[in-house]
């Protein structure tokens, strides 16, 4: 192989990963601040200790926003309210959240695609509920 070809297939391998470094590094983006043993499943526990905390909202065309936890609580008549539960955001942006699925993201639980519904007609408070029902 030609030592410039190398020496520039060399290069290119290395430069994404050089600019992912980078803005991890610049703080860019909390998306690249990842957690990295996220759990494969969420649980109200995982979100009870984070309630007042801001979570950072990515949506479909790059639309971010964030929210502050206010409730996590199971849901009534649930077996399990450990697995089954609902939260409650506040928007802290006067762009209201839309009923979607969104990337949420906070340092302690990493990524997740979360569904979540407008509770009221202006869109700054929005629920998320967990149902995951178990035969008895």
């Amino acid at each position: 192989m030609n030592p410039q070809r190398r020496t520039l297939l060399k290069a290119a391998s290395l430069a994404p990963a050089a600019t992912s470094a980078g803005l991890a590094r610049a703080g860019a983006s909390p998306w690249h601040q990842q957690k990295a043993h996220a759990p494969d499943t969420l649980l109200r526990s995982h979100f009870a200790p984070l309630k007042g905390e801001t979570f950072a909202f990515r949506g479909a065309g790059g639309v971010h926003a964030t929210a502050i936890l206010q409730l996590a609580a199971p849901l009534p008549g649930a077996n399990d309210g450990e697995a089954s539960f609902r939260l409650v955001f506040q928007a802290t942006e006067h762009q209201p959240l839309k009923q979607d699925t969104w990337e949420v993201f906070h340092p302690a639980l990493g990524g997740h695609a979360i569904f979540v519904s407008p509770n009221d007609a202006a869109g700054r408070e929005v629920e998320a509920v967990f149902n995951r029902h178990q035969p008895a």
